[in-house]
């Protein structure tokens, strides 16, 4: 934030000041003011804004200059004093001495016409703005809702996953169970089993009792009915022996598929199960400026070029001085901004080459677009071979706006004409040659500008 400035006036420093004189280098307070505007009424007084911000005096502002500002340095585009001209070099001064300085007055009406034209820019971008940002902020949506949908859907294939192996899981345990319930002993066989020792012991002294009784006739059926049950008793006894030295002979011999614990292969297919495979729209917006080519007049700040009274031919205006990457896809626009003739009758260019030409006949090494007297039909020159552009019956004329696409990872080059894109018109365009986006203009009088 600003500091408050103060009155330059001595008695009053502890004022604050409300106005500046750039002619008395001074700051004033409202009584300064008041005697300023009596005894100097021809002296311009600017006033602080509300924010205070700092105030253009007209002076320099570099260290210890304090001169007024009379030149204006083109290299750097800044306003000048005669000390930042001073050839001695060192504290502060000479900064501009070796650039290309002018006087105020003779950069008027370039800086007039900049800032007209300014003028005209800012006031399209409020015509535009508000609508760029309602656009951008539908392509933020539809990214968002993008990846939802794209999270549902993973989420969505590993529950079904989770799912088939919860399912799996169950299964094996019960089918575990059944393998040993059916194969195995159960529990109640080592209960009966635990009982023995005494049932055999209670069966032997029974045994022997009825042993010495033999010779008693009258009690003899009661001795055969214990001797059934003894026998019946013996018999429960010697199948229960079986079974554990059945069980005690078997070996538990169950494998597990895979047998390790951890599979390392298993393990790493579902680390890499399911790959977002993410192919960015290296989507490029050029801003171009025209080298200037062979009889062309360039104006409008540089994005405007114009076929002059020059010869008639193939001599081209190249549209900026950067190749034209080779990942990604690149696009600019070429308006049609004069053309004395309408199209239908001359003969214009607009596409892709490189940017150096060998002869006259440019259009041979050229990737273009192509209007001329022709059918009324836009045609593709495909390197030197003239091509129907999908039979389109379309004859440029002047406020068209030609965009240009150009996919180099894919060669393809395509066009979009007053914003209706016509397709792919050519998919064998190099990708590793350097290539820059061209205009090519035969007839004199004709205009394109870069938008």
């Amino acid at each position: 934030m600003d500091v408050q400035k103060k009155c330059s006036n001595k008695k009053h420093l502890e004022l604050n000041a409300i106005n500046y004189c750039a002619r008395c280098d001074l700051y004033l307070c409202n009584k300064c003011t008041n005697n300023h505007n009596e005894y100097l009424e021809t002296h311009r007084l600017i006033n602080f804004d509300k924010n205070n911000q700092e105030i253009f005096t007209g002076l320099c502002q570099e260290l210890n200059h304090k001169i007024h500002l009379e030149f204006y340095c083109k290299n750097h585009n800044k306003l000048c004093c005669a000390a930042c001209l001073s050839k001695i070099k060192g504290n502060s001064f000479g900064q501009h001495f070796d650039c290309d300085v002018c006087s105020i007055k003779e950069i008027k009406e370039e800086k007039k016409n900049k800032l007209n034209e300014n003028i005209r820019y800012l006031e399209e971008s409020s015509n535009n703005i508000e609508e760029s940002i309602k656009k951008l902020k539908g392509i933020y949506e539809k990214i968002n809702e993008s990846k939802e949908e794209i999270k549902l859907k993973i989420l969505n294939i590993f529950t079904k996953i989770r799912n088939i192996l919860n399912e799996r899981e169950d299964q094996l345990l019960k089918e575990l169970d059944i393998i040993y319930d059916n194969s195995y002993f159960k529990e109640d066989i080592i209960k009966k089993g635990e009982k023995l020792p005494n049932q055999i012991k209670t069966l032997l002294e029974k045994g022997n009792l009825l042993n010495n009784e033999w010779n008693d006739d009258n009690t003899l059926i009661e001795r055969i009915n214990d001797c059934i049950n003894i026998e019946n008793n013996v018999k429960n006894i010697f199948e229960i022996n079986n079974n554990i030295e059945k069980c005690n002979s078997k070996k538990i011999n169950i494998k597990v598929i895979p047998e390790n614990e951890h599979n390392i292969e298993l393990e790493e297919s579902i680390k890499k199960f399911i790959k977002i495979n993410f192919e960015e729209n290296n989507e490029v917006k050029f801003k171009f400026k025209f080298n200037q080519g062979k009889n062309y007049w360039i104006s409008n700040n540089g994005l405007e070029a114009t076929k002059n009274n020059g010869e008639y031919g193939w001599n081209c205006a190249i549209v900026g001085d950067t190749e034209i990457p080779k990942d990604g896809i690149s696009k600019w626009k070429i308006k049609i901004t004069k053309n004395k003739t309408n199209l239908g009758n001359s003969d214009i260019f607009i596409g892709i080459g490189p940017n150096t030409f060998k002869s006259n006949n440019l259009y041979t090494e050229c990737w273009s677009i192509f209007s001329s007297n022709e059918n009324s039909k836009v045609k593709l020159y495909n390197n030197s071979q003239k091509l129907n552009y999908n039979n389109h019956n379309i004859n440029l004329k002047e406020n068209d706006i030609i965009e240009v696409l150009v996919d180099r990872k894919k060669g393809n080059l395509s066009f979009a004409i007053n914003d209706i894109n016509y397709g792919i018109a050519c998919s064998t365009i190099p990708k590793e040659k350097e290539l820059y986006p061209t205009v090519l203009l035969y007839e004199q009088g004709i205009s394109v500008m870069i938008v």
